[in-house]
């Protein structure tokens, strides 16, 4: 079980008290990419914990579990509290998942003790030199690295392109394509770039997985409020007009009660040397 301790000082803790709507309408990820990483693991002999980075409410860490079948140990690393809280109490007692409390810059695993590590739409919010180099000391000579991350395909959608529309007008600093930094600001992230330069790694490649799912609009308000691009529009000019704006997008995109939101999880894997 999780340790009940207050948050680290990250930008994590914005997400406090978003729980519970994070793990019921976030959207999950193509069931192919577990399975590459457990087959990986399993294939290469690499026998130690899977690590699940930035974890939140379990939704990756629990697809990871599910695809292992009890294999292999998966552990899930979260520094908020609240969202841990959440993943515990979310979890299946048969994945028999582990979920522990501490930030990505500071892994709580001995050197060379895990076989890889994951981390699902969390890394732009770490910092990454410290993460990469926590990375680089517990993961096993060939144990993988795999940064999965979740993006709208708004070229794809008029209702998700109008959605990063009124977000550019709330935040004046955001622009679409770029991504919350650990410092809470706005920019363009390259992981294959970074990790395509660190000579502890190598392997280093991307692949897309493009698909679509169909929201309610109790479901699309639900998941644009778990989202930091618009609780900070919310802050910036309202809740209530907030709310208004993304129903009417909602109206007037939607076919029979639903909108469709094209989606695409990009996952940039690499190798420990």
């Amino acid at each position: 079980m999780a340790t009940t301790i207050p948050n680290f000082e990250t930008p994590w803790s914005e997400f406090a008290g978003e729980g519970r709507n994070y793990d019921l309408y976030r959207p999950g990820y193509p069931g192919e990419i577990a399975k590459i990483i457990i087959d990986y693991a399993i294939h290469h002999r690499l026998d130690a914990d899977i690590v699940d980075v930035g974890s939140g409410t379990g939704i990756f860490t629990r697809a990871l579990a599910s695809e292992a079948k009890r294999r292999l140990s998966i552990i899930g690393i979260e520094p908020n509290a609240d969202m841990a809280h959440v993943a515990v109490k979310s979890t299946p007692r048969e994945l028999q998942i582990k979920f522990r409390i501490s930030p990505a810059e500071r892994l709580p695993f001995p050197d060379r003790s895990v076989s890889a590590v994951t981390t699902a739409t969390a890394a732009h919010r770490f910092d990454r030199l410290a993460f990469y180099n926590e990375v680089a000391r517990i993961l096993l000579p060939g144990g993988l690295l795999a940064l999965v991350h979740n993006r709208h395909r708004y070229l794809d959608s008029p209702a998700l392109s109008e959605y990063h529309d009124f977000v550019e007008q709330c935040i004046p600093e955001y622009r679409r394509g770029t991504f919350t930094t650990a410092a809470g600001t706005y920019s363009t992230i390259n992981f294959y770039s970074e990790l395509y330069t660190d000579l502890r790694f190598e392997n280093v490649k991307v692949r897309h997985w493009n698909w679509d799912f169909d929201t309610s609009l109790p479901h699309f308000l639900a998941l644009s409020f778990s989202s930091s691009l618009i609780q900070r529009s919310a802050v910036a000019i309202g809740e209530q007009a907030t709310t208004k704006k993304l129903t009417e997008i909602f109206e007037r995109h939607s076919q029979d009660g639903l909108l469709r939101q094209p989606h695409v999880t990009e996952v940039t894997f690499a190798t420990k040397q």
